[in-house]
């Protein structure tokens, strides 16, 4: 059967395509529309990140302003402790040298009153010598001297032995010396044990008349004699300086 003609059939084909193009230009406008409004919001992105840059910059700047301040304190701090420092080293010199200058001053004052010797006792050739005012035998007399921390004495050399005969000349006293033969007769030792190398006899002794073993200081010389017979005794010890001096 034939088709029978329809004549809505162009008018709706027309409508069809008009409402096709409508919706084909219909999203040309959105669009411009989005990109106008991408347009419109850049301005303010690109503020705000020039905001967040400033805002870094300024607290970068905020940084290097306090850590410069903290070297400054610290250089000052350092200036301080150093000046201190020189101010207590030159209060501890002063110090010093007054303190040098008073013992100075003690040192020169216990000189005068400082003695190498006991008051007692004679000083002589870097030794102390003292002279008995009793008489006693000689043993007796060597435990005198012990008990002073000194022994009966022993004669070294001719200037000690004039020294001592100067004494026994001026005071005419006959006085025991740490010289005795008791352990082995003929054999001289001193109180310390050691062997006679030096004498000063008198002329003719000793002659061990009457068992004569402990030798006395008489007159120019030495003379041997009973140990038990009383006499001076002279005692002597090292001399002790003044500390410090």
């Amino acid at each position: 059967m034939a088709d029978m003609y329809d004549p809505k059939e162009p008018e709706e084909r027309e409508i069809f395509h008009s409402q096709r193009s409508a919706e084909k230009y219909s999203g040309l406008p959105r669009r411009l529309r989005s990109l106008t409004g991408c347009l419109t919001q850049a301005p303010l992105l690109l503020m705000l990140l020039l905001i967040s840059l400033g805002l870094f910059m300024l607290l970068l700047t905020t940084l290097v302003q306090v850590f410069r301040i903290g070297q400054s304190l610290r250089r000052d701090t350092d200036h301080q402790e150093s000046y201190s420092l020189v101010v207590f080293r030159e209060q501890m010199h002063s110090d010093l040298q007054e303190v040098h200058q008073q013992l100075t001053w003690m040192n020169a004052t216990m000189a005068g009153l400082c003695r190498p010797c006991p008051w007692d006792w004679t000083f002589f050739q870097g030794s102390c010598y003292m002279f008995s005012k009793t008489q006693s035998t000689w043993k007796a007399s060597v435990s005198a001297c012990e008990d002073m921390r000194a022994q009966l004495v022993i004669i070294n050399n001719t200037e000690e032995q004039k020294f001592l005969k100067s004494w026994d000349a001026k005071n005419n006293k006959r006085a025991w010396i740490g010289l005795s033969d008791q352990n082995n007769e003929g054999s001289w030792k001193w109180v310390d044990d050691t062997p006679l190398r030096l004498s000063f006899w008198k002329e003719g002794e000793p002659n061990n008349i009457g068992d004569e073993d402990c030798v006395e200081l008489n007159g120019d010389g030495w003379n041997d004699s009973i140990c038990n017979a009383d006499y001076f005794w002279i005692c002597e010890k090292p001399s002790s300086p003044c500390p410090g001096l």
